[in-house]
């Protein structure tokens, strides 16, 4: 749009300037031809009282001297004519039959005085023909033809012109820097803080505002729609999260006493296919408990309003591995690292420590016993990060996936270096449908039905890493397992450190 009204106000200033400079150049070249043309009459006079006598009295030398002098200094051409359009004197051929030197005769043997001719243009080199009538005695005895060349004139013309074309281009240039420039900034500064606000609660920032005071009556008119659209959206999403940590929170009260409750009925139930169905009962209450606190941790996530600050990617992934190390070695199952030293990324305080743990969980859950990896690399931008990984991205639950992996995008919307955190198995991975549906909100494998779980870790390691400005991306490993990677924009290097 900067663009566009920059060429707009460009061909405005441009047409105004060409408004302008055209009367002055076209004035300019008038006078020019003017001064000419004085000069011309001047001389076809003194020609045809000298052309009179001449004619007269028949003696033409002292005609032809002149005329020749003339065409010599002047590099012209002068010729005399009769009344019966007979040449009589001509300094150098004069061709009668040219339309030009035609009418020129045709007006000075009428007794007509000769009529200034229009501009010499630079690009017109046809001659100037000046027809005089020889008069004496009220009779039109002839007439004297000057055709001389415009080249002179022509170049002051041009010159003018130039000088002029040059101006008003210094001058289109100096208003379109110092004056429209400005101005068209000034213009779309509120447009500007309206797509970055726009931006901004795309991200989920939703209390992000734009001023009402600035720009035209239509965009201040447009802000307020903004910010009341913005409030509107930021309440509603305040009442749903806290609905869900008030009904989770209410909730745990009441289950936990139908728990005890349940437990209690153990002494008076004698059948053992009833034992066996109290305890079902109790291990559902359990489940039920673990999903309501996933509920209140998803809504504690989404009103958290923490800013990204670097992290140090290398301590955090090791910190949390080794936390991790002695439920692997309790179950039997091989934990190996690639970390290298000094990678730090921007994220939201304990965000990556959370996604670990969930991604760590999952695999020691669900990959069968596998041997599991974890591995820390930077990315950089406009490179295939996931080419070893397929590249898919976590479905939201809505059937909208996460960004395309090596994305990642700063608040400006340009591509950044990245810093990949992959938990990888060997196990039995899941399907492409499966792929696409992951990440979703209590959403869970029908082969995994079984194990303990609400289907809430992934989506909520999804939209804390997002909120960070990272993705998490899940794809098949290969030859099988699965590859589960979060992505986070880079920090800064330090002097010092790898890159």
């Amino acid at each position: 749009m900067r663009r566009r009204l920059l060429v707009i106000v460009f061909a405005l200033v441009a047409g105004l300037i060409v408004a302008l400079s055209l009367p002055l150049v076209r004035a300019t070249a008038e006078r020019t031809v003017q001064t000419s043309f004085i000069g011309r009459v001047e001389d076809g006079a003194w020609f045809a009282d000298m052309a009179a006598t001449a004619l007269e009295s028949g003696r033409t030398g002292r005609l032809e001297a002149a005329a020749d002098r003339y065409a010599h200094l002047y590099d012209s051409r002068v010729a005399v004519v009769d009344a019966d359009s007979e040449t009589v004197v001509a300094s150098r051929p004069v061709d009668l039959a040219d339309p030009q030197v035609r009418a020129a005769l045709l007006l000075a043997l009428a007794d007509r005085p000769p009529e200034q001719p229009g501009v010499w243009w630079p690009w017109d080199d046809r001659p100037f023909v000046l027809g005089e009538p020889v008069r004496r005695d009220g009779r039109v005895l002839g007439a004297v033809l000057i055709v001389s060349p415009t080249d002179r004139a022509r170049s002051e013309v041009a010159d003018h012109l130039a000088l002029v074309i040059l101006g008003s281009l210094a001058a289109l240039v100096l208003v379109v820097i110092a004056v429209a420039a400005p101005v068209v900034r000034w213009v779309l500064r509120p447009v500007h803080d309206l797509d970055r606000a726009t931006h901004e609660v795309a991200l989920g920032r939703l209390k992000t505002r734009v001023s009402e005071r600035v720009g035209a009556p239509e965009l201040r008119r447009l802000a307020n729609a903004f910010n009341v659209m913005a409030d509107s959206m930021h309440a509603s999403q305040e009442q749903q999260r806290a609905f869900v940590a008030q009904a989770s929170h209410q909730l745990r009260n009441p289950l936990t006493a139908l728990r005890l409750r349940v437990e209690n009925l153990e002494e008076f139930v004698n059948d053992p296919r009833g034992l066996n169905e109290l305890h079902f009962a109790v291990e559902e209450a359990d489940r039920f408990g673990e999903m309501l606190d996933g509920l209140l941790r998803l809504a504690r996530a989404e009103a958290s309003e923490a800013e990204r600050a670097p992290v140090d990617v290398s301590a955090v992934v090791r910190h949390r591995v080794d936390a991790w190390r002695a439920a692997f070695a309790g179950a039997g199952v091989p934990l190996t690292t690639r970390i290298p030293d000094g990678v730090s990324a921007l994220s939201l305080p304990d965000c990556l420590d959370h996604a670990l743990d969930t991604l760590l969980d999952n695999a020691l859950k669900f990959g069968a016993g596998a041997p599991v990896d974890v591995s820390v690399h930077r990315t950089p931008v406009g490179a295939d990060a996931d080419a070893d990984q397929g590249g898919a991205a976590v479905d939201d639950g809505d059937g909208q996936g996460a960004n395309v992996a090596g994305r990642v995008a700063d608040p400006a919307g340009e591509a950044v270096e990245t810093v990949d955190v992959t938990v990888r198995d060997a196990g039995p991975g899941l399907t492409e449908e499966e792929l696409s549906q992951a990440g979703g909100r209590f959403w869970r494998s029908p082969r995994h039905q079984n194990v303990r779980g609400t289907g809430l870790g992934l989506a909520l390691t999804r939209m804390v890493v997002e909120a960070g400005g990272g993705e998490l991306l899940l794809a098949a490993a290969r030859p099988h397992g699965l590859s589960a990677t979060v992505r986070l924009p880079a920090a800064p290097a330090l002097p010092g450190e790898p890159v």
